[in-house]
């Protein structure tokens, strides 16, 4: 199955932004990304199912919160999409 991860800068926000998400009746999953995303980092993203991208994204925008890099997740691996 084909899902988009929103990378957050920190947990708290991940977090927070899937509070948003939810509250709206989006499904949002808090997650480490896979490491070819993350890197060494320690970031924190948001998975969202393909069909709630754009919702998300003009939810997010609305409640004022910025939101980092957003990568489609494949079964084969990840690409980042603009966002």
């Amino acid at each position: 199955m084909v899902h988009y991860i929103i990378i957050c800068r920190s947990l708290t926000y991940a977090q927070r932004t899937a509070k948003v998400l939810e509250r709206a009746g989006i499904t949002a999953i808090v997650m480490r990304p896979p490491a070819d995303i993350a890197g060494e980092g320690c970031a924190y993203g948001v998975k969202l199912r393909q069909r709630n991208l754009t919702a998300a994204l003009k939810l997010l925008k609305d409640a004022g919160m910025n939101h980092g890099k957003v990568y489609l997740l494949r079964p084969g691996g990840s690409e980042e999409v603009s966002g």
